[in-house]
């Protein structure tokens, strides 16, 4: 299976390529235009319906049709107008043009493949392929460029919806993504210290989480051993929920030993 996760990241590299070089140079950089046109015009009807509707479906449909529109109009506009100039159809621009369809085909892959990673039965997969996880490991720079300009984009997560779950298997659902660059010098549940954002890291070769660690007691986690960070994961105090657990740990970062948050909690003075 392995195998086949790289024949087929060869195959959408080779069409890629084969496409564009048949095209010519300039319509291979209208695809470059419309591709970031698309996504552009895209992210800005995503937004918009977000904030509109607070509805990721609606935004999701939104950002799809929007993004199709503007891929397919452009083609449009350039047929009407008719422009395909000769030079474009030379060697060695048709040359320049296979380097443009390589680079579309690694940013297909590179968009796609850390989406189709988030189940672990095909993430373990795409993991063991000398191509597919050459592709994970560049998942870590979307987060910190959805971070970067704060989009409210949501995220196929297999976490559980409460911290009392942690561990058991959960199913894959569309939530919010969070912001956790943002959470950089919030306080630890352990000492009340500040706890510093390390950056996302990937976790069994295809899974990306965030990765805290407190300056004063050095304790880890993925945010969730944090105040702040409880909260905006799984909206309730840390308090109330150890009150009732007993000593926590994160699952993902596990320090190995539980801990009693001491309050009171600075988000809602529990």
């Amino acid at each position: 299976m392995a195998a086949f996760v790289d024949v087929l990241v060869i195959v959408v590299l080779v069409l890629a390529i084969y496409a564009e070089a048949g095209r010519g140079l300039f319509l291979a950089l209208s695809d470059v235009v419309r591709v970031a046109a698309a996504l552009i015009l895209g992210l800005a009807a995503y937004t918009l319906v977000q904030f509109i509707a607070r509805s990721y479906p609606a935004s999701l449909v939104t950002f799809g049709l929007v993004a199709l529109i503007a891929i397919l109009s452009v083609p449009a506009a350039i047929r009407a107008a008719t422009l395909d100039p000769v030079w474009a159809k030379t060697v060695p621009a048709r040359i320049g043009a296979s380097l443009v369809g390589a680079g579309l085909g690694v940013a297909i892959c590179a968009a796609f493949v850390p989406v189709l990673s988030r189940t672990p039965e095909v993430g373990l997969v795409i993991a063991r392929s000398q191509l597919g996880s050459r592709f994970l490991s560049a998942a870590p720079w979307f987060h910190y460029a959805a971070d970067r300009f704060d989009l409210d984009l949501p995220m196929l997560n297999l976490s559980p919806e409460r911290f009392e779950e942690e561990g058991t298997p959960a199913r894959p659902r569309l939530v919010r993504r969070i912001n956790y660059s943002r959470l950089d010098g919030s306080t630890c549940i352990a000492c009340g210290g500040r706890v510093h954002f390390v950056g996302y890291e990937q976790r069994f070769s295809f899974s990306v989480s965030p990765r805290f660690v407190c300056a004063e007691c050095e304790r880890t986690s993925d945010g969730c051993q944090t105040f702040e960070g409880f909260h905006l994961m799984y909206d309730r105090c840390p308090v109330r929920v150890a009150a009732k657990l007993g000593p926590i740990d994160c699952g993902v970062w596990p320090s190995g030993v539980g801990v009693i948050p001491r309050g009171p909690c600075p988000v809602c003075k529990e």
